[in-house]
């Protein structure tokens, strides 16, 4: 871990052996070190030099997902980009969905489930609509959806 970056509440709150000599940096301490490197660079004759590129591959951490807890202690599970890839690949399985399709999500941008959803209908060109229990009868009579996306809770809750 090169760095820790707090998304709220504040460094002084964290005892200095905790993080092991990991530098920890505050969401306002990011947006400022984020705007001077962007004047820098853009301050710079020659802008490109102040890009590093590092290769990603399909074995490297793509994304961190945190559980609810809901069935035990909360927990990160890291994701790769295999992991993210597999899925779209294998989605398809589901139903034949194809460019023009339109799907109805009612699970948050956050859930994993909607997430590999997402992804696999961005790489289709599929229309996606958000909804929500509330106006999911309206949703389904104005939007027509050629599938809908949940998990068995909400199905089971619904019916």
């Amino acid at each position: 871990m090169r760095f820790i970056v707090l998304l709220w509440g504040e460094k002084s709150r964290l005892a200095n052996n905790e993080t092991l000599g990991v530098p920890v940096f505050s969401y306002k301490e990011m947006v400022k070190l984020g705007r001077e490197n962007r004047a820098a660079l853009i301050d710079s004759l020659d802008a490109r030099k102040g890009y590093r590129y590092e290769a990603i591959g399909s074995d490297d951490i793509a994304t961190l997902v945190y559980t609810s807890g809901t069935t035990g202690n909360p927990k990160g599970v890291m994701l790769s980009h295999k992991n993210l890839l597999h899925q779209i690949e294998n989605l398809g399985v589901l139903g034949p969905a194809k460019a023009g399709d339109r799907f109805l999500s009612m699970l948050p941008t956050w859930h994993t489930y909607e997430r590999a959803c997402e992804y696999f209908i961005f790489t289709r060109g599929i229309e996606q609509v958000y909804t929500t229990v509330r106006t999911l009868k309206d949703d389904l009579r104005n939007y027509r959806p050629d599938y809908m996306i949940s998990v068995p809770l909400v199905y089971e809750t619904l019916y």
